[in-house]
């Protein structure tokens, strides 16, 4: 075998183990559950809502935003395992989510090392929803004309998803300040 075929069989071997799932990420199996998909101008907040009132022990959020944080307290006031993580953006004034959050009671830990691009919510041990969404009033209700190409997904049924954002959830918790 002449010295270009080797290169060329160590680039294809190379290759072939850098897209390999393994290396993307860990893979999840997905059990038999089921998807609820939303994209903008959906109500997402509407089925969000609904998601979170159907918890009955446990609601982790990771940077939710007005439009849900009601739920969210509600969860807490019903006995849940309510905590959220928020980033330092939401910690100013007098009705910022960080001081809506602590007033009911609900742990709050905030996480200044990231500027929080994605936004997920752990719904007892098999529900997961995320998506690009910013979860603010105007993307996820559609209002005021506006639109964008934000996405959410619900994922109900799949224990495997939950314990793999549970433990996101508890790695950035590690890493956060308590509010």
């Amino acid at each position: 075998m002449n010295k270009n075929k080797i290169l060329f069989l160590g680039f294809l071997l190379i290759t072939a183990i850098s897209l390999s799932p393994a290396g993307a990420g860990e893979r999840v199996s997905i059990e038999k559950g089921a998807v609820d998909v939303y994209f903008t101008p959906q109500e997402i907040a509407l089925y969000l809502v609904n998601f979170i009132d159907k918890s009955q022990n446990k609601v982790w959020a990771y940077n939710p935003m007005p439009g849900i944080v009601r739920s969210v307290i509600q969860a807490k006031a019903r006995g849940l395992d309510v905590r959220v993580i928020l980033d330092s953006s939401q910690i100013t004034g007098k009705r910022s989510t960080a001081n809506l959050l602590k007033t009911a009671g609900v742990p709050v830990w905030i996480n200044s090392r990231y500027s929080m691009r994605y936004n997920f919510v752990i719904c007892d041990d098999d529900r997961v929803g995320f998506g690009s969404s910013s979860f603010s009033e105007t993307v996820i209700t559609g209002r005021k004309g506006k639109t964008s190409g934000d996405n959410f997904n619900l994922f109900t049924g799949m224990r495997t998803l939950s314990k793999q954002y549970s433990d996101e959830f508890e790695r950035l918790v590690a890493e956060s300040s308590r509010y």
